[in-house]
């Protein structure tokens, strides 16, 4: 878990004191270590949002994934109906499958890593402008005297934004922090790492334990820094993915 800033691990210690804090009793070392996360918990509560680092990776990642996919389904959609409708004309027709293939040509798209989507999202940036007259044939619901150009330009613009979010939130490590907030995180990893080794020993001691309860109260955490890894992974493979064909 060294590679979680301390507002991931603010989040996974309050999911291990709400959601995962019947499994975090069932040991006599869970009840023993609760005491200790729960005021280390106290002290990065107490720190203003500034020196946590801001919302947790997992949390802004998500977030502007959501309004990345958001914008994509509607667009998607959007031009569904007009290629569905048996009134449409030709011509109409014609502009909406070229939009749809500009942005987003199949929904399956839009499930894709949060890497692959910011790499993508710079390549659909230049359709914005190559496929501009047909998206701004067509009036959307919103914003008022909107376009479907709006909806494209919001769908490109948070996908360059995960990307952003990935290079800036992948520079792991302490840079930022201020002196008491580098303390708070070293001591909380180092306590969570003691607290885990000490459970599996007593886990292997007492059959009498779950034998996934390891997993049951780390779970989130391990997600956390997955997602970390994600994130700098993706950086690095990006250029390579940014190659492929638009």
């Amino acid at each position: 878990m060294r590679h979680l800033s301390l507002g991931d691990l603010l989040l996974g210690l309050r999911n291990l004191a709400t959601e995962r804090q019947t499994d975090l009793h069932l040991s006599g070392t869970g009840k023993l270590y609760s005491k200790k996360l729960a005021k280390l918990q106290a002290q990065i509560e107490e720190l203003p949002d500034s020196m946590r680092g801001g919302r947790p990776l997992a949390q802004q990642l998500g977030d502007k994934d959501d309004e990345h996919d958001g914008f994509g389904e509607s667009i998607y959609y959007f031009t569904e109906v007009i290629l569905r409708l048996p009134t449409a004309p030709p011509e109409m027709k014609e502009a909406a499958q070229r939009v749809r293939d500009a942005f987003v040509p199949k929904l399956s798209t839009l499930r894709a890593s949060y890497a692959d989507e910011a790499a993508a999202a710079s390549r659909k940036r230049q359709a914005l402008d190559t496929r501009k007259a047909d998206l701004q044939s067509f009036v959307v619901p919103f914003p008022a005297g909107g376009t479907l150009h709006d909806w494209a330009s919001a769908f490109v613009d948070a996908g360059e934004a995960l990307d952003k979010l990935l290079h800036n939130r992948s520079l792991l490590g302490n840079d930022g922090l201020s002196a008491p907030a580098i303390k708070v995180r070293a001591i909380t990893l180092g306590v969570l790492s003691r607290f885990r080794a000490a459970l599996v020993d007593e886990i292997e001691e007492d059959h009498g334990l779950p034998r996934d309860l390891e997993a049951r109260i780390f779970g989130y955490f391990d997600q956390l820094e997955a997602m970390r890894e994600q994130a700098a992974a993706g950086r690095v493979k990006k250029p390579a993915s940014a190659e492929g064909p638009g």
